[in-house]
């Protein structure tokens, strides 16, 4: 099948440096790019959380030791990508996230969205040995010691699992709704002003053809890539290039 030509933006962004419209369609192409990755978490996040309330509901939380490993590396990775979209500062040179507005959050909301940035922050990516989700205890090490039978105290220690609870799960089904709709609105935005932008910077053809590639080679397969072609303008459309 034959494609029209898809010009990489991010590409041709690093050459407009000659007009003040130029750089300010650099800006904008940029911030697109930012909302579309954050976005992309948001997504990813709920993905994960949809799977875990399925298995959840399905086994009732009698988990055995390999469904442990997938239910808590579910939800530690729903917790890691929310904040990352949301809160997260970005030094030079990294993505950063696009912070939730604050002030539409009711006082629920903000206690949801703050209990999550700390349990990512100390508990998960750090730890904060007497950190709390409501009531539990995310890192409870004991190191102890145990007379044995000739009276000899020996040492001993033991852990608690970490990365799973139902009211963090319940947590993530609130807030992960009303945060992707804040980024789909962030991104639409933003797309609108960049192509206004586009347009008016008169970037020529020639600039354009520079920076072409063959979509097919980037995005795997021609399903994808009409479903891309198909999703242009919108935030509401989104799915995943697959890794090969």
């Amino acid at each position: 099948m034959t494609y029209p030509p898809f010009g990489d933006l991010l590409a041709v962004s690093k050459s407009l440096n000659r007009t003040q419209k130029q750089k300010k369609l650099r800006g904008l192409i940029l911030q697109v790019w930012r909302a579309e990755a954050c976005l992309g978490d948001l997504l990813q996040a709920s993905d994960c959380c949809r799977i875990l309330r399925a298995k959840v509901d399905e086994k009732n939380e009698m988990f055995g030791p390999e469904e442990q490993t997938i239910v808590k590396a579910l939800q530690a990775t729903a917790v890691n990508l929310y904040v990352r979209a949301t809160s997260t500062a970005g030094k030079s040179g990294e993505r950063g996230s696009i912070q939730l507005n604050i002030s539409q959050l009711t006082k629920k909301q903000k206690e949801d969205h703050s209990a999550l940035i700390m349990l990512r922050n100390n508990a998960l990516a750090h730890v904060n040995p007497e950190h709390k989700m409501r009531d539990r205890v995310w890192h409870k090490a004991s190191v102890f010691a145990v007379p044995n039978r000739t009276g000899r105290w020996t040492l001993a220690a033991a852990t608690n699992e970490t990365t799973w609870n139902r009211e963090t799960l319940e947590c993530l089904e609130r807030m992960l709704p009303i945060a992707v709709e804040f980024m789909k609105d962030n991104f639409g935005a933003k797309l609108k002003m960049a192509q206004d932008a586009l347009d008016d910077a008169g970037i020529s053809e020639k600039t354009f053809q520079k920076f072409c590639f063959d979509p097919l080679d980037v995005f795997g397969s021609d399903a994808v890539v009409r479903r891309i072609l198909e999703s242009r303008g919108k935030a509401s459309d989104r799915f995943w290039v697959e890794e090969q």
